[in-house]
């Protein structure tokens, strides 16, 4: 590809063939040398760049990307939706309603249909524990404006 040098190669081809000698020739790979790191750092940040570009917001990427990041051998990283039940009110004497309720189960506060949460990212609790802020800012990386999500540690 045009942007990987070999630049001992490129030295040697630049030089006139009188002055291709080995003084010379480590004069200028040491004159060289800090393109030639800058070239290599170049090269790094480029590749992570593609990779990142690998991933977006839908939601098997998010969770590979995630996945990938933090959880490499397990990948026990999900991302799941929110039930989106229909909330359940008590009524009060004054409202004559009927005071049976029937069988209620308690359910986390954004799994009812009014949260503002759209998703769940589950995590595995030691990874919860030590890199939350770095998980946080893979997700707001890649999630789209406006999505709220919440983090959950299995």
């Amino acid at each position: 590809m045009w942007y990987k040098v070999d630049w001992n190669k490129l030295i040697l081809l630049l030089l006139p063939t009188f002055l291709r000698k080995p003084v010379i020739f480590g004069y200028l790979k040491a004159l060289i040398s800090p393109v030639e790191h800058l070239n290599y750092q170049w090269s790094r940040m480029r590749e992570e760049n593609l990779k990142k570009l690998q991933y977006n917001s839908q939601k098997c990427y998010l969770r590979g990307a995630l996945n990938d990041a933090f959880d490499k051998e397990d990948r026990r990283i999900t991302i799941t939706n929110t039930v989106n039940k229909t909330q359940d009110y008590i009524y009060t004497q004054a409202e004559n309603r009927p005071v049976y309720l029937g069988i209620m189960w308690l359910e986390p506060a954004f799994n009812y249909s009014g949260s503002k949460v759209d998703f769940l990212v589950n995590v595995p609790q030691e990874l919860v524990n030590t890199k939350l802020n770095e998980i946080e800012a893979k997700i707001e990386f890649y999630v789209l404006a406006g999505k709220s999500y919440q983090i959950i540690a299995i």
